[in-house]
């Protein structure tokens, strides 16, 4: 099941957003959750919402949330480029980054919607200087923090743009296992992608790649290039009714999974990702309904505690007011018992003011105290 976007759904993604671009940004809303709206005003056409969410996914959406409470960022964002136009909407390839350049005049700005995991959303001036982020963070190779210039990740192999020699290169380094291991990580392609390119190539999929041939290097550039200009045909996947994958054209490893076709990817990835969130809710209210009889259960183991508490309490209270005739007794069964068997103490202790009871096999007395 498909968690958060790949790059080449990026690249689909796009390319079908161009049409924002002449838009003019008509509210922005941004919860504590960390999800964005930008509400557009497109020109001859309305308004549209392009929903965010950082290191997940990002989509058209019908539904307009327009949350209650927004965050700190958000209300700078309003100041920032409200009434602004989208100027450009590009892919940072061949990461899996979206960057909005807004602009209005001689002012101008860049958002920059990472998609990856840990990912932010980044307000930056038009040199890439950070003015404010979603969320603050630090990695090994770069800094988001108020007055760093932004820097995105860096991958070493672009798939948009990779020749023969780079990828018999890769292959010969990679600790990968496979082919398709090697082409969705080292490559970036993911795992429906790169199960894609290998059925495309005709190449055995979990072949070592330092054993790949000439011609089968060949085939996987080839197929690469064919799925970056596949006509779009965006679908969801499913099996059983559940949903696998969106993915923005036809795959040939879905085939013989059930599919719904949409006019768009946007609006393939709402529908998913709705419910991919639905599941995930579901699953979490399982969760904190097997939490909540937990609880219920340790508080019933509680109540019995303090009741068994109370008892021995109460029970020691007795024992410590009668201290002196609890210690006779005693003493009378141990110099009793030095002379007699256990059945003849038990005989002769028959109507005991407070004796009420002697169990010979384990050797216990029953005394009754008032």
């Amino acid at each position: 099941m498909k968690k958060q976007l790949s790059s080449l759904d990026i690249a689909y993604l796009a390319r079908e957003l161009k049409f924002l671009e002449g838009a003019r940004v008509d509210n922005i809303y941004h919860s504590k959750e960390g999800i964005m709206e930008l509400h557009f005003y497109v020109r001859n056409h309305g308004k549209e919402v392009l929903y965010i969410e950082a290191g997940k996914c990002m989509h058209l959406s019908k539904e307009k949330k327009g949350f209650e409470e927004p965050s700190g960022f958000c209300m700078m964002l309003r100041k920032a480029i409200g009434n602004m136009v989208l100027k450009e909407i590009k892919q940072i390839e061949p990461e899996r980054i979206v960057e909005f350049i807004f602009g209005k005049g001689d002012e101008k700005g860049r958002l920059i919607a990472e998609l990856l995991s840990k990912g932010t959303i980044v307000f930056a001036d038009e040199r890439g200087k950070i003015l404010n982020a979603s969320v603050f963070t630090e990695f090994s190779t770069r800094k988001i923090k108020k007055g760093e210039i932004y820097k995105h990740p860096v991958m070493e192999h672009n798939f948009f743009s990779l020749s023969e020699d780079e990828i018999k290169g890769a292959f010969s380094k990679t600790n990968k296992e496979s082919i398709v291991k090697s082409i969705a990580i080292d490559f970036g392609l993911g795992g429906a992608y790169s199960e894609e390119v290998c059925l495309l190539s005709g190449v055995d999929k979990n072949k070592a790649p330092k054993e790949a041939k000439i011609n089968e290097i060949s085939a996987i550039k080839g197929s690469i290039k064919k799925i970056l200009d596949k006509k779009a045909k965006p679908a969801i996947y499913s099996k059983d009714g559940v949903y696998e994958d969106a993915a923005p054209f036809e795959l040939e490893f879905y085939k013989g999974f059930e599919k719904k076709e949409f006019e768009t990817f946007s609006q393939a990835l709402e529908e998913y990702f709705s419910k991919f969130s639905a599941v995930k809710k579901g699953r979490y209210e399982k969760e904190i309904e097997n939490l909540q009889r937990i609880i219920e259960e340790q508080k019933e183991k509680i109540k019995e505690y303090e009741k068994e508490e109370k008892e021995f309490q109460s029970k020691g209270e007795l024992i410590y007011n009668n201290y002196q005739l609890v210690e006779g007794i005693i003493k009378e069964i141990n110099k009793a018992a030095e002379k007699y068997s256990w059945q003849e103490i038990k005989e002769k202790l028959k109507g005991h003011k407070s004796i009420k009871e002697i169990d010979i096999k384990d050797k216990k007395v029953v005394v009754e105290i008032n």
